[in-house]
């Protein structure tokens, strides 16, 4: 691994570990049409092997477990784990279940697991903070079985180069973790290289509230303030993307003066063959 990737490695632990819990009670992690989607298009039935990369709140991990599957939730973040293991361990007392959920730390990238070792691989709203989203998939691809499926979802950029620079700048500004955001043909195109045969692919629309999106991070004034400037000072084809509503200053929307904009994401299905 390069000394650029281990910074960024440093980067997404020290992120991610300060803001844990918010991972677990966010909304929008949590719950969602993408969340369920995901689960719905996988068909896990009982007795098979998961793993869920980048678990994060542990969401995507639990709804495989309640399924049947044995699964592995896991994260580059010790933190994260700590707050998914008994965010879990809760769900499995409430539901009066034993779910089968093992925790590791694992890179995306380097997976310790021998080649064929699980029927699903899944990560969801996390590649944007990989170095090498690439070689996450061909890791994906090494550990899943011949037939067994790679399901991720992500959040993606527009095809145009200049809309997604300005979007992955306006992402690194509120998290410095952030990495990139790819379009729906790059990703389509890591599947390719991976021998992932695409049996799926869906965009859905992620409507955001703009001061949740900056408390989520813990952004600063200053940095609102920027974020502020961007998401109103737009291009056309970032503004065709993002969809922004800002409050009428001065009108009759001006006491609230919440602001929303769209983050759209890609679920992408892809069996091993």
């Amino acid at each position: 691994m390069s000394s650029s990737d281990d910074t960024l490695r440093g980067k997404v632990q020290q992120q991610f570990g300060e803001h844990a819990q918010n991972y677990v009670t966010s909304t929008v992690h949590g719950s969602g049409y993408s969340l369920e989607r995901l689960l719905e298009l996988l068909k896990v039935t009982h007795g098979t092997r998961a793993i869920d990369i980048a678990t994060g709140g542990g969401h995507v991990a639990l709804g495989l477990a309640k399924r049947g599957a044995q699964v592995i939730a896991s994260d580059l973040t010790p933190k994260m784990l700590s707050a998914a293991r008994p965010f879990i361990n809760e769900s499995a007392e409430k539901d009066q279940a034993a779910y089968p959920v093992r925790y590791a730390q694992v890179d995306a990238q380097t997976m310790p697991f021998a080649d064929n070792t699980f029927d699903f691989v899944t990560c969801r709203i996390a590649p944007h903070h990989f170095p090498d989203v690439q070689k996450f998939v061909q890791e994906a691809a090494r550990v899943v079985k011949k037939g067994g499926i790679v399901g991720i979802v992500d959040q993606i950029a527009p095809e145009d180069k200049r809309a997604a620079d300005y979007l992955n700048a306006f992402e690194q500004l509120r998290d410095p973790s952030h990495v990139w955001e790819y379009s729906q043909a790059d990703w389509e195109g890591f599947f390719s290289v991976a021998d992932l045969q695409v049996t799926h692919r869906e965009l859905c629309q992620n409507r955001l509230e703009f001061g949740w999106w900056t408390r989520m991070q813990n952004c600063t004034p200053d940095t609102v303030t920027r974020l502020n400037a961007m998401l109103h000072q737009t291009p056309q084809a970032v503004s065709e993307w993002l969809q922004p509503e800002l409050p009428d200053v001065g009108g009759a929307n001006s006491a609230v003066g919440a602001m929303y904009f769209s983050l759209w994401q890609l679920i992408l299905i892809g069996v091993k063959t």
